[in-house]
This record gives structure tokens, sequence and C-alpha cells, in this order.
């Protein structure tokens, strides 16, 4: 599979991950976006033909990595504010 649809993939992945119920997974997300970025910027490096699709999987990394990156802070938060009250 080339390298641009591997880092749609990881995006896509890392997205869905930050919906996941528990921490552990939600970190495994950010890893699989950092992962997606740096197929992105692979793919285009092999060959700027390829540079729609990379920055596809580049936005969606990108994403991915903020989902799976906010979700356990506001997880975090609730938790604590929970714990206060």
């Amino acid at each position: 599979m080339p390298l641009q649809y591997v880092s749609i993939a990881c995006g896509a992945l890392a997205i869905l991950l930050g919906f996941a119920p528990f921490i552990p997974l939600q970190l495994v997300g950010v890893a699989a976006g950092i992962a997606g970025i740096v197929a992105s910027r692979r793919a285009r490096r092999a060959d700027y033909r390829t540079d729609l699709p990379a920055t596809a999987g580049f936005v969606c990394s990108i994403a991915g990595i903020v989902v799976s990156g906010i979700t356990p802070l506001f997880a975090l938060i609730i938790a604590i504010a929970g714990a206060a009250l």
C-alpha cells in the first residue's frame, strides 16, 4: 500500500481512537496520528505527484492527534470537577 494511503488510514484510526472510552487507546491514537504525519511527509518527498493524498493524510493525522490528545484532557478536567463537588 502506498504511503499516502497509509497516512490517511493512520489519521482515520487516530480520529476513531480519540472517541474510545479508555485513555490508553487514546494515547495509541496519538501515536497513530504521529505515524500518519511521518508517512505523509515521506510520501510527499518520494513523489511530488502524490501531493493531494499526502496532504489529505497529513490533515487527517493532525485532526486525529488533536482529537486523541484533547479527549483525555477533558476527561481529566471533568474528573477533577466531579471530585471538587
